[in-house]
């Protein structure tokens, strides 16, 4: 199974669609066990930029507040739409949740 370099990663992160290559990895990473936590990291990476927040004028706990407040929200809304963004991900790399997903 290959797996996608970390630039390639971080283009999957942010939602774009891997060359056809990695398609098995992509299976395993929307399927394994530890698929939620996969998704979760995926978001907190999505939610990094906001760190930048933390350089903006203004009092310390300003500065803290609002990318952890960036954070929680975005792990939350994560938390909310994991289930369709999985399949949304599935059928981007070309499988069927219906087939994939299926509870046996």
């Amino acid at each position: 199974m290959i797996r996608p370099g970390v630039l390639r990663w971080i283009a999957y992160a942010f939602g774009a669609r891997l060359p056809v290559r990695y398609a098995p990895w992509v299976l395993h990473d929307l399927t394994t066990r530890t698929w939620f936590l996969r998704h979760l990291a995926r978001s907190a990476v999505q939610a990094t930029p906001a760190a930048l927040l933390a350089l903006l004028p203004g009092p310390a706990w300003l500065r803290v507040a609002l990318p952890l407040f960036v954070l929680v929200s975005t792990l939350f809304m994560a938390t909310l739409f994991s289930p369709m963004v999985r399949e949304k991900r599935l059928y981007q790399h070309g499988y069927l949740p219906e087939v994939v997903l299926r509870d046996d």
